[in-house]
């Protein structure tokens, strides 16, 4: 083969379906039954797609169908509650005091964003000292095109915690929650967390449209495309490791001891274990492992499903069943929360994304720390549930009578399912130094390692974030070259 793809999820397919297209001929290997990684069952979102993976792909041609994101409501023990939309019109009459300045925030925020998702749309900058001047220059000419105002007001809320920063614009604690939570996503952080507002920004430039049918309908659409480019696709095909014969990787060992033989590897699964399980220490410079283990994979996500008799409906607000929810009514709630994880505790009350159609709802747990004190049992799995089923209750009061739990994935469930390290869904923190020309580092983020033949396109990889297919997308961009 031309190619052959390590990991079957979004990106892997994003990566091979690329690839197919410019006449390829690649072979993804996929190590679980089915394929899709994290948008097979974890995650729920699919608003941060990118534009580009949907274009190039023309994957509405494929079936796939978007529309704009659904609202998120967020229930409140007093008053109605606040559905919020991200269109400052459609948000208006929900806001009172708070809608001239949401307009006035999103206006800034159509005025700085698309230089953002320019860079998220590009291959990391080369930062290092031998690096040629004018791309990095290009990108500052870029900046400074934005205008003296915002960019004082972006050097100046990088920096700052996501509650004071949201403190400033809006009155409402609901609002202002509905706007924290999803910032916090794939972090190790809280609301009073320095640089939180820098992954506010990050996922806000992320934002587009929502796939019709959720992440199932994507990853169908993604198969149907690389099948339509000839792209062999195995799924139970576990690697065992990649084979690296002068200093290059020509191909592939799978666990039942069969080889497939490649000009290019291209691993979609997380860099830490590519680099450190997959590879010979021998055939890894000690500057890149010694790096790479310091790659922080903390993950705090846990989801239970629910069969549902009835749609979950919230007392504040009766008669009203939102395909979206989150409960956290302050962001001072999802600090406490976050402190549990950094203590290693259960969570008592942590902040719940709930997602419900056709009968069943999927609820994601955030700040559940896979280093739980004790350790992940069954008896702790069980706590777990009721503490979930109990949060919930205090907003949904009949909760109990109508859901059913069919399914209960802690974090240590997530990461031996979903061969996550750290149970981390993308792989890899969100964080300052754990993004752009940094994620996962100087010497990985443009997608090449420092094997020749082998490249990297997860989400531990440069732009990051959940189900977007931008870094198998650059990374296949960056094997196209090759």
């Amino acid at each position: 083969m031309d190619v052959v793809i390590i990991g079957g999820g979004h990106n892997g397919l994003v990566a091979a379906a690329t690839l197919a297209r410019s006449g390829r001929r690649v072979t993804v290997l996929e190590g679980r039954e089915g394929f899709g990684g994290v948008a097979d069952g974890l995650l729920h979102d699919t608003e941060t797609l990118s534009p580009d993976v949907v274009r190039e792909l023309d994957l509405t041609s494929h079936g796939l169908e978007l529309q704009d994101p659904a609202p998120v409501f967020v229930p409140a023990r007093e008053g109605g509650g606040l559905l919020l939309h991200r269109d400052a019109g459609l948000a208006a009459e929900e806001l009172g005091s708070d809608a001239g300045a949401y307009r006035e925030w999103r206006d800034f925020l159509g005025r700085v964003l698309p230089f953002a998702r320019t860079q998220l749309d590009r291959i990391a900058p080369d930062v290092r000292t031998a690096a040629p001047l004018w791309p990095l220059m290009k990108t500052g000419l870029a900046f400074r095109r934005l205008g003296k105002k915002d960019i004082h007001e972006l050097l100046r809320v990088g920096p700052a915690c996501v509650d004071d920063y949201l403190s400033e614009w809006f009155t409402s604690p609901l609002l202002r929650t509905a706007l924290a939570a999803p910032a916090l996503h794939g972090t190790f952080m809280g609301t009073r967390s320095p640089t939180s507002t820098a992954t506010l920004l990050l996922h806000e430039a992320q934002v587009a449209q929502e796939v019709v049918g959720g992440p199932t309908a994507l990853v169908e659409a993604l198969v149907r495309a690389c099948r339509a480019g000839g792209v062999e696709l195995q799924a139970g095909a576990k690697v065992n490791r990649i084979r690296v014969e002068g200093g290059r990787a020509v191909g592939v060992e799978l666990d039942d001891g069969s080889s497939v033989d490649a000009g290019i590897v291209l691993s979609c699964i997380g860099p830490r274990r590519t680099l450190l399980d997959l590879v010979a220490p021998e055939a890894l410079p000690v500057s890149t492992a010694g790096h790479i283990r310091k790659v922080r994979v903390r993950g705090t996500l846990a989801r239970l499903n629910f069969k549902l008799s009835g749609p979950i409906e919230y007392a504040c607000r009766p008669g009203f069943a939102p395909e979206r929810s989150l409960v956290g009514e302050h962001p001072l709630d999802l600090e406490r929360a976050f402190d549990h994880v950094k203590h290693r505790r259960m969570p008592t009350d942590p902040p719940l994304d709930i997602r419900q159609s056709d009968g069943v709802a999927s609820v994601l747990v955030r700040c559940a720390p896979f280093e739980l004190e004790g350790g992940w049992t069954d008896e702790r799995r069980a706590e777990l549930t009721e503490c979930v089923l109990a949060s919930l209750e205090r907003y949904a009061p009949g909760i109990r009578s109508l859901a059913t739990v069919t399914q209960t994935l802690t974090p240590s469930d997530v990461a031996q399912d979903y061969s996550l390290e750290g149970g981390h869904e993308m792989h890899g923190e969100l964080a300052l130094d754990q993004l752009g020309p940094m994620r996962p580092g100087l010497a990985l983020s443009r997608h090449a390692t420092s094997i020749a033949g082998l490249l990297c396109g997860s989400a531990g990889i440069h732009p990051g974030g959940g189900i977007s297919g931008r870094s198998g997308r650059l990374a296949a961009l960056v094997a196209g070259q090759d």
